[in-house]
């Protein structure tokens, strides 16, 4: 048995969610041990699309310009009702958004986890421990211990301040720590075919729902030739019967016209069950629960994954604070607080969306057309025109408690902007690591050695005025951005900055670094 210095973050299990995680931890300057029981790439997808605010952090991480060549930016989704005909219509343009990126993105997992582990092997940061499997977490006051075992019984312990545990929707830590799960009575057998056609420019270059009572079936235009298909299992059919390649291909010409004789080669079909769950504490002193084993949603919104990546991104710059920053370990709590209400409200809807498209009844189905189509002609005032619009912020945790504005708890935008010396660029990239305060008015502003600060119009140029109308939209002048570039609070006036600055102080229960110049 052989021990290991004190790492400040082990992370236990290497799929997006985890190794996102590493490298997220490794950019804020912490020590990293990433942990996992296989040594090589899951070569089969399951995960397939992420939104533009999980582009975003993948930038942060370093991603950006290499992931991009291997994605599909796609228009978003078409709900089809019982005749075929639009019931609900999510389609967007694909075209750079708000955030800095497309609104969606397609992507093949194998290739994704293999340039996650191979940015892992390469900063300097992260220690990989693959072909490692957690055999226990034990708690000291001031540490962590994870013994670990290979495949040929060897044992070895490695220490940190914290663990990540991202191990899956099993999770053996979830469940060594005696964690339960609530769950939202959500649960149906579906067989998902992954296969690749010889064209890829073949089918539509966005999702399709059949909410069709004979079959209720999903189309999803992957990277590439790519395709997925998924479709309900009925009641009383053999699922596994459902995947052979001539069933498989048989389901598939039902809902795509536009496919020839010989233009699919079908990879593998597999059946799952779509649940949804979510972990009763997502803490347990220094063990933090992240991804599927806080929290499982039905894949009706395609969030699963995206739950995951937002998950460690609030944690990791909140963990930079406490290990580095002199905050208070009680700032983890928050993770939790945060995180939840925004997961909650996602699996609610993806369970709502899941039982109106799951529908079987003829009769039934045709009337939640009709009150569908009602609803796409007559809209309701703040109804969602695009999935982004589902998407909530945040409620509560480290906001501005001072602050009414309906901006805090945003994600800021990310326009493209120029910096003298710099070149016109992703707002992120000059906002740096941490905090950010953005002033629109040339009022006199505060100095803190810690928060970047920038005043439009003079330190930095947004040709696209995306930052003059944001701040116009909420009636403010000053905004301060938490480092998961969520809108911490908002100010107006002369005093606006300095009273944002020291709000976060508060907040944050550190001493008052700040000084008025």
């Amino acid at each position: 048995m052989s021990d290991s210095g004190i790492a400040d973050v082990i992370v236990v299990g290497a799929g997006p969610v985890g190794s996102t995680a590493a490298l997220l931890a490794d950019r804020l300057g912490l020590s990293v041990v990433l942990v996992d029981s296989s040594t090589e790439v899951y070569p089969k997808p399951r995960a397939i699309h992420f939104d533009a605010d999980i582009m975003r952090i993948f930038q942060f991480a370093g991603l950006a310009d290499e992931l991009t060549p291997r994605v599909r930016a796609t228009s978003g989704a078409l709900h089809l009702g019982a005749d075929g005909e639009p019931i609900r219509d999510f389609r967007v343009v694909a075209t750079e958004g708000d955030l800095g990126w497309m609104p969606h993105y397609m992507f093949y997992q194998p290739e994704l986890d293999a340039l996650l582990r191979q940015r892992a092997a390469e900063s300097a940061g992260v220690r990989t421990a693959y072909g490692w499997s957690c055999e226990s977490v034990d708690e000291l006051d001031d540490h962590v211990v994870v013994e670990l075992r290979d495949g040929s019984g060897s044992v070895r312990r490695e220490r940190a301040r914290y663990v990540i545990a991202a191990d899956g929707s099993a999770s053996p830590i979830r469940k060594a720590l005696g964690i339960e799960l609530t769950d939202y009575g959500f649960d149906e057998p579906w067989v998902v075919i992954d296969g690749d056609v010889d064209d890829e420019t073949l089918g539509p270059d966005y999702s399709i729902m059949y909410c069709d009572p004979r079959r209720p079936a999903t189309y999803v235009p992957g990277p590439r030739g790519h395709r997925r298909w998924e479709f309900m299992i009925l009641p009383g059919e053999d699922g596994a019967a459902l995947g052979t390649p001539d069933a498989a291909l048989d389901l598939i010409r039902e809902v795509t016209p536009w496919l020839g004789d010989g233009q699919l080669e079908i990879g593998r079909a597999a059946v799952y069950r779509f649940h949804a769950l979510v972990a009763e504490r997502w803490r347990h002193g220094r063990v933090l629960l992240a991804g599927d084993a806080a929290h499982q949603t039905p894949p009706f919104y395609g969030q699963g994954m995206c739950h995951g990546i937002r998950d460690v991104r609030n944690l990791t710059w909140k963990l930079k604070a406490v290990l580095r920053e002199d905050v208070s370990d009680g700032l983890l709590d928050s993770y939790q607080q945060e995180r939840e209400p925004h997961v909650r409200a996602i699996i609610e809807q993806s369970v709502a969306n899941g039982r109106y498209i799951c529908v079987l009844d003829d009769a039934e189905a045709r009337a939640r057309d009709a009150r569908m189509r009602e609803l796409m002609a007559n809209p309701a005032p703040r109804a969602p025109k695009t999935w982004r619009d589902t998407i909530p912020g945040l409620s509560a945790g480290v906001l501005h408690e001072g602050t009414l504005s309906p901006a805090t708890g945003l994600l800021f935008p990310q326009p493209r902007v120029t910096r003298a010396g710099i070149r016109r660029t992703r707002l992120d990239e000059v906002l740096g690591q941490g905090w950010a305060l953005v002033v629109a008015a040339p009022h006199s502003v505060p100095d803190a050695s810690d928060v970047a600060i920038l005043v439009v119009g003079q330190d930095i140029t947004d040709e696209d005025c995306v930052l003059a109308q944001w701040f116009r939209s909420f009636g403010v002048d000053a905004v301060l951005i938490r480092p998961d570039r969520y809108v911490f609070g908002v100010a107006n006036g002369a005093d606006g900055p300095r009273a944002l600055l020291d709000a976060r102080a508060a907040a944050l229960g550190q001493v008052d670094r700040v000084r008025v110049v």
